[in-house]
C-alpha cells in the first residue's frame, strides 16, 4: 500500500498488507530457502517495511508457518472442489492430483516453497510439510471402496510411498523442471495405486487417465 491516507478501510489494508507478506516470504524463501532468506529481503519482495512485518509477525518463522498454512488450507479447497464433481474414488483420486500438479506448475515458487525449503528447515517446519504430504495422500483415499481401502499398507509402507510421491516431485523441481510437474500424474498416481489394486492395474489406470 502506498505511505499515507488512502482512505481504505483498515481490513482491507490489513489484509492487502498481510497478502502481501505471504507472497513476500515464498518469493524470498523459493530463492534463498529458509535459513538464508532474511526479513529484509521478505519485506523488500513484498513491498512493505520491517516495522509492518513486525506489525503482524514475531519472527520468520512465524510468518513461514502463517504462510504455509494459508497455502494448504487453499489447496485443499481448490482439489476438494476439483474432486466435487466427480463419483467414482479413482476418478476423485485422479482429479485432485491433477489439480495440485496444475498448481504447482503454474507457479513453480510455490513448489519450492511447499516441497523443497521445509524438509531444509529443521524439524518443526519439516514436521509441518510431513503432516501437509500425509493429508494429501489421506485426501486421494477418498471415497475409496471398503473391499480396496482394507489392501492399505502398513504405516511404514505408506511412509515410504508418501515419500515417493513427494521425492518425484521435489526432483523435477530441483532440477529447474518445476512448471511441467503435470508430466508426473500418471507416475505419482501408479505408486499411490500398486498397494490398492496391484502394478499391473495401477499402471493401466494411470495411463489411461492420461490419455
Amino acid at each position: 500500500m502506498p505511505p499515507g491516507r488512502h482512505g481504505l478501510p483498515r481490513e482491507f489494508v490489513v489484509r492487502n498488507q498481510r497478502d502481501r507478506l505471504t507472497a513476500g516470504m515464498i518469493a524470498a524463501v523459493a530463492e534463498k530457502g529458509f535459513h538464508d532468506a532474511t526479513i529484509t529481503q521478505i519485506t523488500a519482495a513484498a513491498g512493505v517495511s520491517r516495522r509492518t512485518f513486525y506489525t503482524y509477525f514475531s519472527s520468520k518463522e512465524e510468518c513461514f508457518f502463517v504462510t504455509y498454512d494459508v497455502i494448504t488450507q487453499h489447496l485443499r479447497e481448490v482439489v476438494d472442489e476439483a474432486a466435487a464433481g466427480h463419483d467414482e474414488w479413482l476418478d476423485k483420486a485422479r482429479v485432485r492430483l491433477a489439480t495440485l500438479l496444475e498448481v504447482f506448475s503454474s507457479n513453480p515458487d510455490l513448489a519450492r516453497f511447499c516441497l523443497i525449503a521445509p524438509a531444509r528447515a529443521g524439524n518443526k517446519i519439516a514436521a509441518r510439510y510431513t503432516k501437509a504430504i500425509a493429508e494429501a495422500y489421506d485426501g486421494m483415499r477418498e471415497g475409496m471402496p471398503d473391499e480396496v481401502a482394507a489392501r492399505a499398507p502398513s504405516p511404514a509402507v505408506q511412509q515410504s510411498l508418501i515419500g515417493g510421491m513427494a521425492a518425484l516431485l521435489v526432483e523435477k523441481v530441483e532440477a529447474g523442471e518445476g512448471d511441467r510437474l503435470v508430466d508426473l500424474l500418471p507416475d505419482i498416481l501408479a505408486v499411490f495405486l500398486i498397494p490398492y489394486v496391484g502394478r499391473d492395474e495401477a499402471f493401466r489406470a494411470a495411463q489411461a487417465g492420461a490419455e
